[in-house]
């Protein structure tokens, strides 16, 4: 395998899971605080980390914080410039999706070739939906020198995708020769990105819902996740809610989702509330991030929509559950 680089920093999670994916271990030199996966990734030098304590803060107090930090003209992220110019990268991979995901790199450009002295080359990814997902592994994979790799990983991710997609079609053609083409209802699923306040969940979310054969509700496929009021979510009428606040894993989404809503009169009138169909997902590991993760993420969306029909697909331990009241 002849690479192109060789020393890589990266400035986006997604991005360093794809690397390790790759088989670029060897010459990823520095990452994110919140590049976790895989467990190697950890041991890396980390060159960004965040200004605040996120993990001690709850939902509102997070939220507060931020908005605390961007009215006083400060940041969410601080490089350690002295570990970057000891590593002195060829490559730098960053983003522009957003600015409390990772830092976007055109906000730190001139610092970090003041610190370095010379110009790296820098791979800016900005995924908005599966396919783009898809094709970062891609290009990834031609950039540094390893496209077969890619292009195998991109096949194995596609065909997960195409069987739920087959099976959906499949049960679709026995219950309309079974039961005198009489459709399934296709469920009304929202995706919550955060709780306080509502966030409906975008770029590749949409899809996900979509992909299932489900109907997604407020947001659209490609679009920024934006605040939405409890008016919205009562007008839509959901039969089904996904709570994924990003960043997240599932106890903690439990946790926050049980304080918070429990408290809500308006949210616990919700018709999908009633009927006990609310479910909470590890959005930090299979939704949140434009990463190969993210498949895993269809399939559990699939075993939400669809408990039935995707009974027997395998998705990881702890997952997903339902909100117990």
């Amino acid at each position: 395998m002849l690479l192109k680089y060789k020393k890589i920093i990266s400035f986006l999670p997604s991005a360093t899971e794809i690397l390790f994916e790759l088989g670029f271990n060897d010459i990823v030199k520095g990452v994110t605080h919140a590049c976790t996966y895989p467990t190697e990734a950890m041991s890396k030098p980390k060159i960004v980390k965040c200004s605040i304590d996120i993990d001690k803060l709850n939902s509102i107090e997070i939220d507060e914080k931020i908005k605390e930090l961007y009215s006083n003209n400060k940041k969410l992220f601080v490089l350690d410039t002295i570990r970057i110019k000891e590593i002195e990268p060829d490559l730098i991979i960053s983003q522009n999706i957003c600015e409390v995901c990772a830092p976007p790199f055109e906000n730190e450009y001139d610092q970090i070739l003041k610190i370095l002295g010379y110009t790296p080359k820098n791979i800016i990814l900005n995924p908005q939906n599966i396919s783009e997902i898809l094709n970062s592994i891609i290009y990834l994979g031609q950039e540094i020198g390893n496209e077969d790799k890619a292009h195998q990983k991109v096949k194995e991710l596609s065909d997960r995708i195409n069987y739920i997609k087959k099976t959906l079609k499949s049960f679709q053609k026995n219950s309309n020769h079974n039961n005198n083409n009489i459709h399934i209802k296709r469920p009304k699923i929202i995706c919550l990105e955060w709780i306080s306040p509502f966030y409906i969940a975008g770029h590749w979310v949409p899809q996900m819902i979509e992909m299932v054969d489900a109907l997604n509700g407020i947001s659209k496929k490609g679009s920024q996740s934006k605040v939405i009021s409890i008016d919205e979510i009562e007008e839509f009428k959901p039969d089904k809610i996904v709570i994924m606040p990003c960043g997240f894993d599932i106890e903690r989404t439990e946790i926050e989702a049980k304080t918070i809503l429990n408290n809500n009169k308006r949210w616990q009138s919700l018709e999908a509330v009633k009927m006990d169909e609310i479910y909470i997902v590890d959005a930090n590991s299979y939704f949140s991030k434009p990463s190969p993760r993210v498949i895993t993420g269809i399939e559990i969306i699939a075993k939400i929509v669809y408990p039935l029909i995707f009974k027997e697909l395998d998705v990881p331990l702890n997952s997903f559950r339902k909100l117990t009241q």
